[in-house]
């Protein structure tokens, strides 16, 4: 029998992305439990940038015939445990992940985890958008981080961003003596710049595209601020947080010799790219992409904000309830203030 802090109700809303412009709440079924499972209770899930890619997520929805909940950056309570789980307990605070490689391929081995198969598997019902969530047996060994007390549920929310960028940062590492160049200003390019300021990066130049995200880039910790539009200074190190063409192509003209680009962003898969073989055979940089987080990724990033070495509350700008989803979501693809994290509390 499944042990639970309070009754939990039968129906429950749910998000769910059926298109670009088609956002809906439901009602549907609370999870029921198996025996090695968990319901949780979310309480904040913070909107990702791929949530609403549209080259992204449009063609899962036409593939499956119906909307899908896409949130991922959860934190939140356990409410429900199964009979046979003994290290959880009803009330405890979490942090939950939607996927996580095998560990056992050789990508994984190798450490380009995130590489493996195993990621694009899903290991939560339904998702993030919704009041409770069920985290499959599958899911509760590498799925699951408990939450300190002194970190709240909104920053539990950001474990999992961060933890996308601490990858990125890793394998860009190390920053002694290296000048970075951060191209985007949202909340990727904000996080990899605290990330470089916190691993010691001596000179950081952030690339805005508008006024808004000067502010928060110099207090991210940018020791420079540029637009786009502007002459930029060749770098070390550049991280292209931006889907925009042009800035993967002023990342290809702008790194110096024997200097890295790290791609983290992406805008789409018919999107291509002129790369002059000659030039780079002599200069010879280092060209890499860096996609979602591992386990280490997501253990080192609730560290880092426990700890207080990468500050991610003062991001917070927007918090909406389960049912202004789509004002959410509009929010966040059409910008008209200065909104950087916008979360969902969907049991608010």
């Amino acid at each position: 029998m499944a042990a639970s802090t309070a009754a939990i109700p039968e129906k429950m809303q749910s998000g769910l992305y059926f298109g670009h412009d088609d956002i809906r709440v439901v009602q549907r079924p609370v999870p029921a439990i198996g025996p090695n499972e968990v319901l949780a209770s979310v309480i904040a899930c913070g909107i990702c940038g791929s949530d609403t890619m549209r080259w992204y997520r449009e063609p899962q929805t036409r593939k499956l015939g119906t909307g899908i909940n896409t949130g991922h950056e959860i934190s939140g309570q356990i409410v429900q445990a199964g009979e046979n789980i003994k290290h959880l307990r009803p009330g405890q605070r979490v942090v939950i992940t939607h996927h996580f490689p095998c560990q056992e391929c050789g990508a994984c081995k190798s450490g380009n985890e995130t590489a493996c198969p195993s990621m694009h598997k899903k290991h939560i019902d339904p998702g993030g958008f919704a009041q409770f969530v069920r985290v499959l047996e599958s899911g509760i060994g590498l799925g699951l981080y408990p939450l300190p007390d002194s970190m709240s549920y909104e920053e539990g929310s950001f474990v999992e961003p961060l933890g996308c960028v601490v990858r990125s940062i890793r394998k860009t590492a190390p920053f002694e003596g290296q000048s970075i160049l951060v191209l985007g200003s949202g909340l990727a390019g904000l996080l990899h710049i605290r990330m470089a300021r916190a691993f010691g990066a001596r000179r950081i130049c952030a690339v805005v595209m508008n006024r808004q995200r000067l502010d928060a880039a110099a207090e991210s910790g940018a020791d420079e601020l540029r637009f786009a539009s502007e002459t930029l200074p060749a770098s070390d190190k550049i991280y292209v947080c931006t889907g925009a063409p042009s800035a993967s192509l002023q990342a290809l003209e702008l790194v110096n010799p024997g200097g890295q680009i790290m791609f983290f962003a992406a805008d789409g898969p018919e999107k291509k790219l002129e790369i002059p073989l000659t030039k780079y055979w002599t200069s010879q940089p280092s060209i890499l992409f860096s996609y979602g987080a591992a386990p280490r990724d997501m253990r080192e990033a609730l560290d880092l904000i426990a700890a207080g070495r990468v500050k991610v509350s003062d991001l917070v700008t927007h918090r909406f309830p389960l049912d202004k989803m789509s004002e959410a979501f509009d929010l966040f693809d059409n910008p008209r203030d200065t909104s950087l994290k916008i979360i969902i509390e969907p049991n608010r």
